[in-house]
């Protein structure tokens, strides 16, 4: 099941997710096949590289697709292959903040 929650302020990102870095996309350093995170100031959703394996889609609030992915992390445990993900976007459209969560235990 996916969990939403929309909020005026990121709960995954830092709070200053668009002055923290002057990239995009910037991968965590200890990704690998297991779990993946990526941070930044934002790309479109047809460009990152979890877009697939999270089934993102566009802001919780308005419907929009002038969203920016700012935050997501994908894993899977080595010991069940249950997966986790989540991610948080900005809408440009609304100023609303969208993060979706996803466990499959």
């Amino acid at each position: 099941m996916v969990y939403q929650v929309i909020s005026d302020s990121p709960r995954l990102a830092s709070d200053d997710w668009s002055s923290m870095s002057s990239e995009p996309l910037v991968a965590d350093d200890s990704n690998d096949y297991t779990s993946m995170i990526y941070r930044g100031n934002g790309v479109k959703i047809d460009a990152h590289p979890l877009k697939d394996r999270l089934h993102m889609n566009g802001c919780g609030n308005c419907r929009g697709e002038n969203v920016l992915i700012i935050y997501a992390q994908w894993s899977v445990s080595t010991a069940s292959g249950n997966e986790y993900w989540d991610y948080e976007m900005f809408c440009r459209d609304c100023g609303k903040y969208t993060s979706r969560s996803f466990s499959e235990n």
